[in-house]
């Protein structure tokens, strides 16, 4: 990657993942009124078409609601994952793998953790654990995707220079 490009790139990943956690955190921390009533007519639209009828039981509507909202969830943080370990291995290439994937392991750790663990705080809204363990399985999924296959490049890379130096 050229210099310039990586200058507008680096700066870009970093305000998609800034913006990603602050949605995330907009969505948890809202009560849960406005939560219903923020997807209750797509919710709603989308168990009738799932079932073509008219007439949709509310165990429906909720078990659909319950299933989109955490399959949300575990998209969103995985997506979190990504752009996040991204990030930080495209920000500090100098620095030792193991110390980004840390110091990126304990960030994303904790953005799944909290979101979850401060709805303690909010009215209406209640600690779930299991929804906990989706974020933090999600985010350490996209994680490990990046951390990876950005040390299988790395060690690669080191055994073509050395295989290409004993060659000379």
């Amino acid at each position: 990657m050229k210099k310039k490009e990586k200058r507008l790139f680096v700066p870009a990943l970093w305000l998609f993942f800034i913006t990603l956690a602050a949605g995330i955190a907009y969505l948890s921390f809202q009560s849960g009124e406005e939560t219903k009533k923020l997807g209750e007519q797509f919710i709603l639209q989308l168990a009738q078409n799932i079932n073509h009828k008219q007439n949709v039981s509310a165990a429906e509507i909720n078990a659909l609601t319950y299933d989109i909202r955490q399959g949300g969830r575990a998209l969103a943080f995985f997506v979190l994952g990504i752009i996040g370990t991204a990030a930080v291995h495209v920000s500090c290439p100098k620095w030792n793998w193991g110390i980004k994937t840390i110091i990126t392991a304990f960030v994303l750790f904790a953005i799944a953790f909290l979101t979850e663990k401060v709805k303690i705080f909010i009215p209406s809204r209640h600690y779930s654990y299991e929804e906990m363990l989706i974020s933090i399985t999600a985010v350490i999924i996209g994680f490990l995707a990046v951390s990876l296959t950005t040390l299988t490049v790395s060690a690669l890379k080191g055994f073509f220079r050395l295989m290409a130096a004993s060659h000379i």
